[in-house]
């Protein structure tokens, strides 16, 4: 397991059928998985099915429309991945019957890059440049409440 922690367990599951029943969840949270979900509205009713009231969905991407540097991703991966931007997202989470009580990009400025011999630039022509536009961007989160 992850932790020690009794509270706390795993399961894995299918993004559009959750293992679990109606209003059983205090809390979800997808660090950089929800936009390989194969129908992301599906998954968002999902997601709310579970949610007791006033529970929390809190989504986290790196992959979103306004981060124009993380659109080659799909070029790289088999999985048709879902490109949103923030007001999709906000769009979809009201849809599937969440209130959005936040949104914001979360800059990764606090991340420490590895050396130039480790994280080549590619098609960058400096270092610098690459960094700064990755970073600024940083991850979207939204978070959802259920009514």
């Amino acid at each position: 397991g992850y932790t020690d922690d009794d509270a706390i367990g795993f399961l894995v599951g299918d993004f559009d059928a959750l293992p679990l029943g109606d209003g059983s969840i205090d809390h979800v949270v997808s660090m950089e998985a929800f936009y390989y979900a194969a129908d992301p509205h599906t998954t968002l009713a999902e997601v709310r099915r579970v949610l007791r009231p006033g529970g929390t969905f809190h989504c986290a991407v790196n992959y979103f429309t306004e981060s124009e540097s993380t659109h080659a991703w799909q070029e790289r991966i088999s999985v048709d991945m879902t490109l949103w931007d923030r007001s999709e997202y906000r769009d979809a989470f009201r849809d599937a019957g969440l209130y959005v009580a936040e949104q914001d990009a979360i800059p990764d400025r606090d991340v420490e890059i590895p050396p130039a011999e480790a994280f080549p630039t590619d098609e960058w022509e400096i270092r610098e440049a690459m960094v700064e536009r990755y970073r600024p961007f940083g991850t979207l989160l939204t978070v959802g409440v259920a009514p």
